[in-house]
């Protein structure tokens, strides 16, 4: 009977231990969450909600359990060292260090197995076409920029059973096109980045390029815009240790597990004085005032994620550079704010929305 006492009393503390135990040995680590999404929220009662109240309840409980990071991070570490394995269907485990994204069409883009039919590269075309013809118009000058996956420029990193099975990605094939279907610049920094290895172009444990990418793209940029740009030797290119990045943040890889650097670009324009507006306070929508830079021209970027990488580079040669995210992006935007340039920025995993995106630039909805 003893014994049954001290199973229950066990079983008891392992049951209810760690919620007694957070409140006195919490810390930083067990705030929020990394993984790029909200935690669940306590579900409210009612008739309508009666059929999901219980699995609402079940994800509120599981996103915050006592020591749930904590948990979560040993439990990345043990995959990691006995099966090498990143706990993420996002995510997949390269060698020495390197992750990739697994999610969107990341992996589709590098097989080359979701290419656009001749009929949507001649839609696109049209589009772009299109769209620059009416913004020529109005004084402004289109510039194309599609980012490269990091699977494409690092697939000696990736598992050895990727391979490639097409001799163009999508993203490849519509620059062709475009450039044989329109007049429209297109900036591709592919060919750079997979030729020269003297700089490092992306994290190791992030989706996204570096700042040495960033500007080494802004110079293509202001090359396409008829500017003088810099070659990479002409700046100071440091690689310093960062945080982890998003996709180890996936899978709750422990900070200092990463072993990740991030690029430090100096000597460029750096006595100039920036006036910086975050419109929303989110860094979505962003006017950047630089009177002493050497390019009085106006530019608006209308970007993602990788859009951030080009602020450094852009923003100490135009003198108004206005960045604005794509899901924050109004068309009266470029109303109040007239651009000599306007660039038009996507990642390749994010081309298939191309069309909307053409759609919401429209400039005949200026």
């Amino acid at each position: 009977m003893k014994r049954n006492y001290v199973m229950t009393a066990v079983f008891l503390f392992c049951l209810l231990g760690p919620n007694l135990l957070f409140p006195l040995l919490r810390n930083e680590s067990d705030e929020g969450t990394e993984e790029n999404r909200t935690l669940a929220e306590f579900p409210i009662f009612s008739p309508e909600t009666i059929d999901s109240y219980p699995s609402s309840v079940e994800s509120y409980v599981n996103d915050h359990a006592a020591f749930r990071n904590r948990f979560l991070s040993l439990n990345s570490i043990l995959n990691l060292k006995l099966f090498d394995y990143a706990d993420s269907s996002d995510v997949i485990t390269g060698k020495d260090g390197w992750y990739f994204y697994s999610a969107g069409n990341s992996v589709e883009d590098f097989l080359g197995v979701n290419g656009f039919s001749d009929s949507q590269l001649a839609e696109i075309s049209s589009r772009v076409q299109a769209v620059q013809d009416c913004l020529a118009q109005k004084g402004t000058q289109l510039i194309l920029l599609f980012p490269p996956n990091k699977e494409g420029i690092y697939s000696e990193y990736l598992p050895e059973d990727f391979r490639q099975t097409q001799e163009m990605t999508r993203r490849q094939a519509l620059i062709a096109y475009l450039q044989e279907h329109t007049d429209v610049p297109i900036v591709d920094p592919a060919p750079l980045m997979l030729e020269d290895r003297t700089y490092l172009w992306y994290y190791k444990t992030d989706t996204h390029w570096n700042d040495a990418a960033g500007f080494a793209v802004s110079q293509m940029l202001i090359g396409a815009a008829g500017g003088t740009p810099l070659s990479m030797d002409q700046v100071q290119i440091d690689y310093a240790p960062c945080e982890n990045g998003d996709l180890a943040n996936l899978f709750h890889l422990p900070a200092g597990w990463g072993n990740d650097v991030k690029a430090v670009v100096s000597g460029y324009h750096d006595e100039l004085s920036l006036s910086t507006q975050d419109i929303n306070g989110d860094g979505t929508v962003v006017h950047v005032s630089t009177l002493q830079a050497p390019d009085p021209q106006r530019v608006a970027v209308y970007r993602d994620s990788f859009g951030t990488a080009l602020f450094t580079g852009l923003s100490h040669y135009f003198q108004y550079t206005d960045y604005y995210h794509w899901q924050s992006f109004s068309q009266s935007m470029l109303d109040e704010n007239p651009p000599d340039i306007l660039i038009y920025e996507v990642v390749e995993r994010d081309l298939g929305r191309i069309l909307s995106d053409l759609e919401a630039i429209e400039p005949q909805a200026f």
